[in-house]
């Protein structure tokens, strides 16, 4: 391996794929498992299973589900199957917020369909509603990932009547239908918080949450969670935000500047970093600070994916690992299309909490 390269997948990669280019593996040949790769290379699984991957990816190796990692013949290597995969999606504002809080989802979703030699063909709402329009545009397409926002009745309706993998991504809540989905796990993110919550035991939590389905979402499972706990329902307030804050960030602001009177000494818990960043601009306005005058836990983590509008990451946020659920929705809608499956398949990616200046620094 090349000395002093941090990228450890990449060193990885690099060491088998010049050991089965030279030949030092037979075709055929079960290359040793990622606890084994992991041990020998000194990392975690997790990042010798990257590492494997890249070499799927390359069609070097390839794997049989529940035996293990083979090398592939040269011929193997050139019938590499590509697919055509139909992305449904929204276009979205070209703005650091919406990049880092939806855009990127879609877009690493879409570079791992390229990495995996497939076509993407992206459509849009008014195409998956028109079935007609829908089933034109689908001719020749092997499968279809399609973003929550795109499901409702009129979409749903159509949705059901194709006979291709379709894999709903983007999820937050279970959906009662026939088709494979993706979706964080919050549970486990916001308990993990609301444990460090109660050990300070709050006088007053303030929840501040969007009225879209995801605000909804994250505002229940975080006070259902509270309650459970033993935390009195009664101290519990909470404000609703009518607009979403990726479009109009204004309202979140006013509703600071309403809200600074009130927020000494109590602990809030916002459903999303942009409404986040709203608040903390008009509590500063206010000279309030953040961890010092109140708590102020939030989710999303968009600060690990690019967006600081604050020039360096303050807030105490769920992270919602966006990277890794777009790659395993790719993953997944990849995988139905080779094997296939008589039921729908339901993958929940565990949410965990950060911990900045905001809340819970000691």
């Amino acid at each position: 391996m090349r000395a002093g390269r941090v990228n450890m997948t990449e060193n990885i990669r690099e060491a088998l794929e010049e050991m089965i280019l030279r030949g030092n593996f037979r075709t055929g040949e079960q290359l040793a498992s990622n606890a084994e790769l992991a041990a020998r290379f000194g990392v975690s699984t997790l990042t010798a299973d990257r590492a494997v991957r890249l070499l799927v990816d390359k069609g070097l190796v390839y794997r049989k589900h529940g035996v293990g990692t083979f090398v592939g013949s040269p011929e193997q290597r050139e019938q590499k199957q590509k697919y055509r995969i139909a992305v449904a999606d929204k276009k979205f504002p070209a703005t650091p917020a919406w990049e880092s809080a939806m855009g990127i989802r879609t877009r690493i979703s879409i570079q791992n369909f390229y990495m995996k030699n497939c076509d993407v063909k992206l459509i849009d709402y008014p195409t998956v509603c028109d079935f007609e329009l829908f089933q034109k545009e689908l001719t020749g397409i092997d499968g279809l990932l399609i973003t929550s926002g795109f499901v409702d009745p009129v979409t749903v309706k159509n949705l059901k009547q194709l006979e291709i993998p379709i894999v709903i991504t983007h999820l937050e809540d279970e959906l009662d239908l026939p088709f494979h989905q993706i979706m964080f796990n919050n549970r486990r993110g916001i308990d993990e918080a609301v444990e460090r919550v109660l050990v300070q035991d709050p006088a007053e939590i303030l929840i501040v949450y969007e009225s879209h389905a995801n605000g909804q979402c994250r505002k229940e499972i975080f006070e259902k969670s509270l309650i459970a706990a033993g935390y009195p329902a009664k101290q519990i307030c909470r404000h609703c935000v009518e607009t979403d804050a990726l479009v109009n960030a204004i309202p979140s602001y006013r509703l600071g500047l309403k809200l600074s009177s009130e927020v000494q000494g109590k602990f809030i818990f916002s459903t999303s970093d942009v409404v986040s960043f709203s608040l903390l601009e008009a509590f500063r306005e206010n000279s309030l600070e953040a961890g010092r005058d109140f708590q102020l836990l939030s989710y999303d983590n968009l600060e690990d994916y690019g967006y600081l509008p604050f020039a360096e990451p303050c807030l105490t946020s769920i992270d919602a690992p966006k990277t890794r659920l777009a790659e395993r929705s790719a993953d997944l809608l990849l995988d139905q299309i080779e094997k296939g499956a008589d039921e729908s398949v339901v993958v929940r990616i565990p949410t965990r909490l950060v911990i900045r200046k905001t809340a819970f620094r000691v």
